[in-house]
Parts: C-alpha cells; sequence; structure tokens
C-alpha cells in the first residue's frame, strides 16, 4: 500500500457496527476478512463515508462526512476511519441531521447529478444549512456546469 493513498475503513458487524461508503470509488479495495475491508483512494478524490454503531440500547453514535482526499502533506483534517485524513466538506452527526444529508445526496442522483462530480462549494452550503436547520437549495445545472467549466471535476487530480 502507498503512503500517498488515504485508507477508509469499511466494517459490518450486524446490529452493531456499519461503516461504510455511500458514494465513491475506491481506486483500490483490500478485503481483510468478511467483515471488514480497507478502501484506498488517490489524492483528489471524493467520496461519502457513514459511520454507524449502537449497543443494546439503540443507536449510540451516526455521522455521514464527505471528503476530498488530500496528499499526505498537505493540511488535512483528522477523521475517524480515514487514515491519514482529508478535506472535509460536510460532517453531520445525530439521526435527524445523516438522514437529510443523505437524503441531499439522493436527490443530487435523481437530478442526474454523480455525487463525486459535485462542486464542493455545494457540500459546504449543505453542511452549514443543515447545522443551522434551515433549507438546503437544490444543486442546479447552472452551478454544476460552472463547476465543470472552471475544470474541478473528479478526475483523480487534485482542485
Amino acid at each position: 500500500m502507498s503512503e500517498q493513498l488515504t485508507r477508509v475503513e469499511i466494517a459490518f458487524y450486524p446490529e452493531h457496527l456499519n461503516h461504510w461508503l455511500r458514494f465513491g470509488e475506491p481506486d483500490e479495495q483490500h478485503d481483510l476478512d468478511r467483515r471488514r475491508a480497507l478502501a484506498l483512494f488517490k489524492p483528489g478524490r471524493v467520496f461519502g463515508y457513514v459511520r454507524w454503531c449502537a449497543n443494546e440500547y439503540g443507536t449510540q453514535d451516526w455521522r455521514f462526512t464527505i471528503v476530498k482526499t488530500v496528499a499526505p502533506s498537505l493540511l488535512l483534517s483528522r477523521i475517524e476511519g480515514i487514515d491519514p485524513g482529508g478535506e472535509v466538506l460536510l460532517l453531520v452527526t445525530g439521526n435527524t441531521k445523516v438522514k437529510r444529508a443523505l437524503l441531499q445526496i439522493d436527490a443530487l442522483e435523481a437530478g442526474g447529478f454523480e455525487p463525486v462530480d459535485v462542486s464542493p462549494a455545494y457540500y459546504r452550503h449543505v453542511h452549514n444549512r443543515i447545522s443551522a436547520g434551515q433549507p438546503v437549495r437544490a444543486y442546479s445545472t447552472a452551478q454544476h456546469e460552472a463547476h465543470v467549466a472552471a475544470g474541478f471535476v473528479n478526475k483523480g487530480v487534485a482542485s
């Protein structure tokens, strides 16, 4: 495994733990056993990462993070389950906020947008609006075309 790749922990233990990728195609994936894997991303990739855990009393932690990978030498945020970390575009915790964020991803896909190609500014907007308990503006075709014209579509290069 290269030191330039960002490693993401994937795990599934029924009724207790589920860490998975909501979107984003890893450059490599290594299965550790039947319940755990490592997804590896090159710098400049965008992915959505869900972490959920529970105990006998119910959900204890549920978070959704949209991350853009960066070279380890650049400034990055430490994120549980992601090594060495990345640029956080959106981070929400708790049942209500995570569901709202996941519904926004569903809406993007229903609108014909690939979540990995969406403008990072839009994800920051979604983060801020959900955090403030405000409605989120829809992602527009004009906003996406401007992002694509600027050359920032996620093709494995840092933007």
